[in-house]
């Protein structure tokens, strides 16, 4: 009985080391591959010819591909603007430049300028680049660029002489600054249903 046992423990003992060292070589084994993986992403320029290279390679190893992150935030202001054909849609990319810039929602400026000029079609009279009804259209601008990060940098409370209307608030204080209910009802409202139009673009 007693030898029975001390087999079974030899055995018991053996397999537990070839366990162990079965691990240690599937483990060492895959450690390789991913960083062959990952050399070969890192030395491949872009190109379909190049990914079409690593996909008929000896590996295949598209679980291990690093995809650049797209920002697909002035597409989708390009595109809410583009439904009715309107101006500002061709100033996409500078609202969300801007809303980086000031740490401003990306879609808030733009929407204001859908509902204060219907997105730049009835912007400010006079060419002053002011489709966002800023300044009750007394304020002008030499251009688009100029004029949607000067209010983005107000919307902020980055701006010294209307910091106090702006700063610390959400996006609901900072529309009832911009244009209270007492002055246009639903205002906040309308702005932020425009909004989120635009974030389902």
């Amino acid at each position: 009985m007693t030898n029975t046992k001390h087999k079974i423990s030899r055995i018991y003992n053996l397999l537990v080391k070839v366990s162990y060292k079965l691990f240690i070589v599937t483990y060492s084994l895959y450690m390789v591959f991913l960083s062959q993986a990952f050399a070969l992403q890192a030395e491949a320029p872009l190109g379909a010819q190049n990914f079409k290279e690593v996909e008929t390679s000896d590996f295949f190893f598209e679980d291990f591909v690093i995809e650049e992150s797209i920002d697909d935030r002035p597409e989708k202001i390009r595109d809410y603007f583009n439904r009715h054909n309107l101006p500002l849609a061709e100033h996409a990319e500078l609202f969300v430049e801007s809303a980086d810039r000031y740490d401003i929602d990306w879609k808030l400026l733009a929407a204001i300028g859908f509902i204060e000029s219907t997105g730049g079609k009835f912007a400010c009279k006079g060419g002053g680049h002011n489709a966002f009804g800023w300044g009750s259209c007394s304020i002008y601008f030499d251009s688009y660029a100029e004029s949607i990060d000067h209010i983005s940098m107000n919307l902020a409370g980055e701006y010294p002489s209307t910091a106090k209307y702006y700063a610390g608030k959400d996006i609901r204080g900072i529309l009832w600054s911009y244009n209270p209910d007492t002055i246009r009802a639903g205002y906040g409202d309308m702005v932020i249903r425009e909004m989120g139009i635009i974030d389902s673009m």
